[in-house]
């Protein structure tokens, strides 16, 4: 089973994470290879523990937006707001949020889809497993990462709904060609 975590709380500005995984899991739910949509869960502060439900072997997806030249945080929103102050968590922070939320000591793999352009993401996604193995007390997880920005599933010329990868010219415009999956930019913390 797959499961989106937003890990920012509504009063950190989550809705347009939220908004995205809604997509990710209904975008799913067209594919028709008949996989299950991914469920979507969220950090909050009334001490509840909502990844308490995930399984060891399940995948738990980190949704959250990157900025390019900015590798030490993870943010909740896309763009800043007109005031500059923006929810942001670093590697440590998110493990954290994380162990609080109720991941089991025991899990084993969660990949961190958080779009970040510039490829800068390495650093981050290196110091939140180590956070995680050797603060947290998750010995067994493996952390993985996407070095380019991505995009919530889109259905593909095979019909299937595969999750995007995305590619911007030097004006930080989109680029529609060449398309490609997002698990071809995946790559694994060693």
């Amino acid at each position: 089973m797959n499961y989106l975590f937003v890990p920012f709380t509504s009063e950190e500005s989550n809705n347009e994470l939220l908004s995205m995984g809604t997509l990710w899991a209904s975008q799913v739910a067209k594919d028709r290879r008949g996989r299950e949509p991914p469920k979507l869960l969220f950090y909050n502060t009334k001490h509840m523990k909502p990844l308490n439900i995930i399984n060891n072997d399940d995948t738990l997806y980190v949704i959250a937006h990157g900025y390019e030249g900015i590798s030490d945080y993870i943010f909740s929103l896309s763009t800043p707001p007109a005031n500059g102050l923006i929810p942001a968590l670093t590697a440590g922070e998110l493990s954290v949020r994380l162990k609080v939320a109720g991941l089991n000591a025991n899990h084993r793999r969660v990949k961190l889809y958080v779009c970040n352009s510039g490829g800068e993401f390495s650093e981050f996604a290196t110091s939140f497993k180590s956070k995680m193995r050797d603060s947290m007390g998750y010995p067994n997880i493996d952390v993985y990462y996407y070095n380019s920005s991505v995009s919530v599933p889109k259905e593909f010329a095979d019909g299937n709904y595969h999750k995007d990868g995305v590619l911007f010219d030097a004006q930080g415009n989109v680029v529609l060609t060449p398309r490609f999956r997002a698990s071809e930019a995946r790559q694994r913390v060693p």
